[in-house]
């Protein structure tokens, strides 16, 4: 993991600290972000995953869909881009170095919105993502994640700066996944 991303992972994982005190999915003043943080490890939880980003920070999380297994940490990401019925578990958490994650929820029109720019190029691609997947976190995307978790500490910022941010969440996000092979 390069040193960019330690530093974005850090300032994340102190933030999500400071404003989830207890274990639990925590609401945050920004609307659709969660908050996150287990100091154990959970059994499996059977729920409907809804359409959203999730980063891990610290500790390990095991999402399963149907027959399919998705391991991720602090290197990956997790993206639903539709609800999804599936069985989670967080698997690596303690109560010294506890699981923190971020959960951004977002809409079929958010993202419609986004690809309708007309700088915004769809084309095919031979290896499209599927429903859900994991991938590799970049600090392009760590970097819009932490813009938005920042306005938890600036909620009065709120109404002026959250949709760009998360257009910007958006764009960064849609370019990530054009330049992978």
């Amino acid at each position: 993991m390069s040193e960019e991303i330690c530093k974005q992972q850090h300032e994340l994982a102190k933030l999500i600290k400071r404003y989830s005190e207890s274990d639990g999915v925590h609401p945050t003043v920004v609307p659709s972000l969660y908050l996150i943080r287990e100091s154990v490890v959970t059994e499996p939880i059977a729920r409907v995953n809804e359409t959203s980003f999730c980063v891990i920070v610290q500790g390990e999380k095991e999402v399963i869909l149907a027959e399919e297994h998705f391991r991720y940490g602090p290197s990956n990401y997790i993206v639903a881009s539709v609800d999804l019925p599936v069985t989670g578990q967080i698997i690596k958490a303690s109560s010294d170095i506890p699981y923190l994650a971020l959960k951004l929820e977002f809409t079929p029109n958010q993202v419609l919105e986004v690809l309708s720019d007309p700088d915004i190029r769809i084309g095919q691609k031979k290896n499209a993502k599927r429903a859900m997947f994991v991938s590799k976190v970049e600090p392009v995307l760590l970097d819009a994640v932490l813009r938005l978790a920042r306005l938890v500490e600036n909620p009065k910022h709120i109404p002026v700066q959250l949709l760009y941010l998360l257009r910007k969440f958006f764009i960064g996000f849609y370019k990530v996944l054009m330049e992978k092979p």
